[in-house]
């Protein structure tokens, strides 16, 4: 992908859950760094944003702007700044920090990112179980950032709060089998049905990615890793829980793998996107964005410091 860069001059997010040591490689943070205002910090609901394998801190925050960008184009809300409220970034690891043209072979690193992909989920739950008022959540993973939300998802349900409404999977890298008759997640799409959870998977055919690397990446995991069946290629099967009821999907045709975020110009990554956001409903302006206000600068400091908020907005170097 390439040594990391300046992020995007526009790309000016309100909540960021922070899961890296490093800008580029490097290991998880933890506990992850909550990037936010006092004020943003006690919202009732967000919608979780989640990249994927080897993706840099401005690889990542170029993706999140993509999808804001052509989201707002989709659905022109009339606030803009109230559209932002709902979204919070999340940033792991998922990359190497080799530098030249090593760097076009981080691909060597995908099995360890398998299981770093399963470890960043405890502080990502962590992390949200660290907002007080936060009430719902969606997600939305793309490739192997949605075996991150899986494996958080695992954990987010051994708590009453908060509540998860709406899943988007993405191309995702994440073996078929886990979600079918014996596999690591099928108990928890049983459980996502019972809450009435919408599940929403987008692939494709044309995924190429998914096609010749995910099955000897997956393979060198080692372990119950290995698969030759992407979700993210060739969409649910009818093995999954809430097959056609709860779970709905789309094939984006023609899609490569970086064709979903809207940062790709392509017709593919505008339906992806556009049918991402249908599905998240970010269509709904007059949608409540919940936050709770804590009254004065001294008590919104002293909240952040109980909740272990590490910086404000007007403090994060970027």
């Amino acid at each position: 992908m390439g040594k990391n860069k300046t992020r995007p001059a526009d790309y000016r997010p309100l909540l960021q859950l922070y899961l890296r040591k490093n800008a580029e490689g490097g290991a998880l943070l933890s506990p992850a760094d909550i990037r936010t205002s006092a004020d943003e910090l006690t919202r009732r609901e967000c919608v979780v944003l989640v990249h994927g394998f080897n993706n840099t801190d401005s690889e990542a925050s170029e993706a999140y702007l993509g999808f804001r960008t052509r989201e707002k184009e989709i659905f022109s809300p009339a606030d803009p700044q109230t559209f932002e409220h709902l979204f919070a970034d999340a940033f792991w690891p998922g990359d190497a920090d080799w530098w030249s043209f090593f760097d076009r072979a981080d691909f060597l690193i995908y099995p360890a990112a398998v299981h770093t992909a399963v470890r960043a989920a405890r502080e990502l739950a962590n992390a949200l179980w660290r907002m007080p008022n936060l009430e719902t959540v969606d997600f939305i993973g793309h490739s192997l950032g949605s075996r991150v939300v899986l494996e958080t998802l695992l954990l987010l349900r051994a708590r009453a709060m908060p509540r998860i409404r709406r899943v988007a999977l993405m191309a995702a890298a994440v073996p078929s089998e886990m979600l079918e008759p014996r596999g690591r997640f099928y108990d928890l799409l049983i459980a996502l049905q019972g809450d009435g959870s919408t599940i929403d998977i987008l692939h494709s055919k044309a995924d190429t990615v998914l096609h010749y690397a995910f099955p000897p990446g997956q393979s060198l995991a080692g372990g119950r890793e290995a698969s030759e069946r992407a979700l993210g290629r060739f969409g649910p099967s009818p093995l999954m829980p809430g097959y056609r009821a709860n779970v709905s999907e789309r094939e984006i045709g023609g899609a490569a793998h970086g064709d979903y975020w809207g940062h790709s110009k392509t017709a593919s990554s505008r339906v992806a996107t556009e049918e991402a956001g249908r599905f998240l409903r970010l269509g709904e302006f007059k949608r409540e964005i919940g936050t709770v206000r804590v009254t004065g600068s001294s008590a919104a400091e002293i909240k952040a410091r109980e909740l272990g908020v590490t910086r404000t907005i007007g403090e994060i170097g970027y």
